[in-house]
């Protein structure tokens, strides 16, 4: 998988396209399986993406080291162990190698948001996985598929979210566009075509 992050647009310190691409995930999360265009076509997806969600009160781990060192000190966000971090950005095709925070009963918006970055996504549910997803926002059950998208994750991930309202979101992000997966979506791995 290439480095995305060769190219930066430095407009995306800008503070109208943050607005437009928060506005777009917001969107995402209430349509999940929705696959969306990026607003930036320069700056990989899950790079946007953070770039509008953390700052100096948030928290982020980088296990697999995909953030360049160079890039810290624009997002802000203080580092933390994927275990504890609000936001957590991963190699997708890689396994889980640790249990993110899944918030508590008192407060279960402390679970974590998991950026997980793949080669492609598509609604036609072609690629190396595919996922059918089925729940609120989504009017009846969906395939899209994923490009290099380690199985375990959807594994992992469907446990996290088993005692509801605890778990964990997840974002799938190709290279120019990304999918939200909220705790309240059932995924399936495999599914008719």
């Amino acid at each position: 998988m290439k480095n995305d992050m060769a190219i930066v647009d430095s407009n995306i310190w800008d503070p109208a396209k943050q607005q437009k691409l928060f506005r777009s995930l917001l969107d995402a999360f209430s349509y999940p399986g929705r696959i969306t265009q990026c607003a930036t076509a320069s700056t990989s997806s899950w790079f946007a993406l953070l770039s509008t969600l953390v700052d100096g009160q948030t928290t982020l781990a980088d296990p697999h080291k995909l953030i360049e060192e160079s890039q810290w000190p624009k997002l802000e966000a203080h580092r933390a162990s994927p275990e504890v971090a609000a936001f957590v950005v991963v190699d997708g095709s890689r396994t889980p190698e640790f249990m993110p925070s899944l918030g508590t009963l008192e407060a279960p918006e402390y679970g974590a948001t998991l950026m997980l970055r793949v080669t492609s996504l598509n609604d036609a549910g072609i690629g190396t996985i595919r996922l059918q997803l089925s729940g609120p926002g989504i009017q009846k059950p969906m395939i899209i598929g994923v490009e290099e998208l380690h199985a375990d994750w959807i594994t992992s991930r469907n446990d996290w979210v088993s005692t509801f309202p605890l778990g964990v979101e997840l974002v799938l992000c190709d290279a120019n566009s990304f999918v939200a997966l909220p705790r309240t979506t059932l995924i399936t791995v495999g599914g008719a075509a």
